[in-house]
Parts: structure tokens; sequence; C-alpha cells
């Protein structure tokens, strides 16, 4: 079941959440944990045009991401529209190399959304992997910036799970940052930002989340979200 079921409108909310401020929105709990990875490269690549800000991954400082979903969606600055993005999974224990998959850009630069396909394994519960984004500069992959880290697919506990059911947009995006889930948080307050880019309750919620001190990323709280990005290659995928 997909948890990441949202109203069609943000006016579905109480109407005590209309008037929210950036101060009513829950703050991300991270979970006490710590993973190897690089969610921002800053490097200088031949082929790569010069940026003011580097390819990020929208991930809190730990590099450790927690969701409630199989296939769950990644967010990335992207600095420019140059020519793709690949994702490489891995699965943690062994290494081996589970999902791999290519999106194209189609926009100018912003914060896009790469999720993994249907088609790809589903994330098992309390396993580990890693997630590897490359920006591809150019179209015969020479030039490449990366960004990286760790992801585990949790179970929901009765009590939160039955506390989704019934929320609201923003109850859900309160109950999920609070319980350190955090691609969920993001992704449901994203897709609610797209839908209605002018609601400025959405753009405060958005700057709460990138601010918290356990993520710090504050820099691209103003920036676009793309309506991208689309997978245009066949995936190629390994058994464990």
């Amino acid at each position: 079941m997909l948890l990441l079921i949202a109203c069609a409108s943000y006016s579905c909310a109480k109407d005590s959440s209309q008037n929210a401020s950036k101060a009513d929105w829950e703050q991300y709990q991270a979970p006490n944990r710590g993973a190897p990875g690089n969610t921002q490269d800053a490097g200088s690549r031949p082929l790569c045009p010069e940026v003011s800000k580097p390819f990020t991954a929208l991930s809190p400082l730990t590099n450790w991401i927690e969701t409630l979903e199989p296939h769950p969606t990644f967010w990335l600055y992207i600095p420019n529209n140059t020519h793709a993005v690949r994702l490489i999974l891995r699965d943690e224990p062994t290494q081996q190399e589970v999902y791999r998959t290519t999106y194209s850009l189609t926009d100018t630069q912003g914060i896009g959304h790469f999720s993994l396909p249907d088609e790809a394994p589903p994330l098992e519960i309390d396993r580990f992997y890693n997630w590897q984004f490359d920006l591809i500069c150019d179209a015969d992959n020479s030039s490449r910036f990366r960004v990286s880290g760790l992801v585990v697919r949790r179970s929901p506990s009765p009590t939160l799970l039955t506390q989704l059911e019934s929320a609201f947009p923003p109850e859900k995006v309160d109950l999920l940052a609070a319980n350190g889930l955090w691609l969920d948080a993001l992704t449901i307050l994203a897709q609610q930002r797209l839908a209605e880019p002018r609601k400025t309750t959405l753009a405060a919620g958005w700057a709460n989340l990138l601010s918290d001190a356990d993520v710090r990323l504050d820099l691209f709280s103003q920036e676009k979200l793309l309506d991208c990005c689309k997978e245009i290659e066949s995936t190629e995928m390994q058994n464990r």
C-alpha cells in the first residue's frame, strides 16, 4: 500500500492550517545514525559548465534516508539543463548492483524528482541500499558529477499507520518528518507545491524542512521545483 496519497489540493486540510507559518510546521527528527556518502558534488569537470550552486541531493547531513515506500522518489538540485541523470542502486551488505536507469533532463535548473520505477525491484523492509546519482554533462558520458548515500525502507508502526491514513496532507508531512521519514515528508510537500506553487503556507513548510539543523539546505529553498524527470533507458537488474 502506498502511503504517499494526498488530497489533490492543499485546501482539503483543516481551515486552521491555511494560516500556518514556518513555526507551525513540525521539525524533522533525524534518525540517530550516520552513513558514508556525499550528497553534494562541488568539484570541477572538464565538460561541465561552471555553476553557482553544485549538483546536490536533497538529503539530511547524515546521508541516511528512511522511507516507507517500496519505490521512493529522490529529489536533486540540477544546476543546469545538461544531458541526463543516472541512478545506480546497490544492495549495501553485498554491494551488488540491484538497479540502474537513466533519466532525461527536460527543464531548466531547479529541483527535480527521480522516482524508482515500478518495474524496479522494491526496497525490502529494513534492508540497506546505496543510492548513487550521476549528473551526466555530455552525450558521450565523458564527464559527470556524483552524489550518494544510504536509504532504508521501514515498516510503519500500527499507530503511525492509523495516523497517516486519517491525516490531511500538511499533517502527513508533520507526522512523517517527526518520525524521521525524510523522503516521504519531502515528497508529499513537494507534490503539493507543484500543484499549488503560489500557496505561501507550502513555501513556509518547504523552507522549514530544508532549514532544519540536521539538513541545512537553506540555499535551495527558493529554487524552482521542476516537473521532471522521466526514465529514458531500459533498466539493468541483477538478482542477489
